[in-house]
């Protein structure tokens, strides 16, 4: 049976002597809001709004998910070298209709962005996308420049990220940005599928074979630590919401349930967003 291929290009910046990505600026009426706790869902929906129609979706199928959006964000947050420093969201604030927008404003989420870096020391984009109501505005560039800002205070010199070849648009812009082809790569999306069939797998399940007073302990274990979790999610939604930071109504296309999500369609070449997960 033939199997589908997308080539892909692994692309390369060398923080210390190239700064063009230095200084990017948001567009007015946007702002960067940091790394939280809290905010963990909130990126996996961004993520999934921004691609579950593009060719990513096909090449990641997990992109084409909200479910499979929120795996991805918890296994780059569980990463050792996940940097919080180079993981954003860009937002807006809406304003009532003939009102000017304040800080207690709704926040609309426009795009998001999560770094990583790898044991080979180098900083690894995972994901930037925006949503497609946000786009050609300057958000994706104003993304990667404040990751690439917090990888460089780690004190890391080099970041890459990988991109389909089809999206000749991010291809330009991170042309831009400083980045060069480092490495050609072709992704089979059946194998990309089976890889994250297990991976889900051995999130999900104990592996067979555990003897039930090992499973016992995992069992208390993976409480324990959701314990711990859930409390630092309690902590840091009380902050959020003492700073004043109000969130949007969740949009109705939003909701849960995968059978509401249509199936991703391929997009034309230069089009969608900018880059993709690097965990398969």
């Amino acid at each position: 049976m033939e199997s589908t291929y997308f080539k892909r290009f692994r692309m390369e910046v060398d923080l210390v002597r190239e700064r063009r990505w230095f200084g990017a600026q948001l567009p007015s009426g946007f702002e960067f809001v940091p790394w939280n706790e809290a905010l963990l869902d909130v990126h996996a929906r961004t993520k999934f709004s921004a691609f579950r129609a593009e060719i990513d979706a096909i090449v990641f199928p997990c992109l084409g998910r909200l479910e499979g959006c929120r795996r991805l964000m918890r296994e780059i947050r569980r990463k050792p070298g996940f940097l919080p420093e180079a993981t954003w969201l860009v937002a807006r604030r809406q304003a009532a209709r003939g009102q000017p927008a304040t800080r207690f404003s709704p926040l609309e989420w426009c795009g998001t962005i999560q770094g990583v870096i790898d044991r080979a020391g180098l900083g690894s984009i995972q994901n930037v996308g925006i949503l497609p109501g946000a786009r050609g505005l300057g958000l994706g560039s104003s993304l990667i420049a404040e990751a690439l800002a917090g990888f460089a205070a780690a004190g890391v010199r080099r970041a890459t990220l990988e991109v389909t070849a089809e999206n000749t648009a991010a291809i330009r812009l991170y042309h831009r940005l400083g980045f060069r082809r480092t490495k050609t790569l072709y992704k089979s999306v059946d194998q990309v599928r089976r890889e994250q069939q297990r991976q889900e797998a051995a999130v999900d399940r104990l592996p067979l074979g555990v003897p039930s007073s090992e499973a016992a302990k995992v069992r208390d274990s993976l409480a324990a630590s959701d314990r711990q979790e859930m409390r630092g999610v309690v902590a840091t939604l009380v902050s959020a919401l003492v700073s004043g930071m109000v969130v949007a109504e969740e949009p109705t296309d939003m909701a849960d349930s995968e059978a509401a999500v249509n199936e991703p369609a391929a997009v034309p070449a230069g089009r969608g967003p900018l880059a993709v997960s690097r965990t398969s």
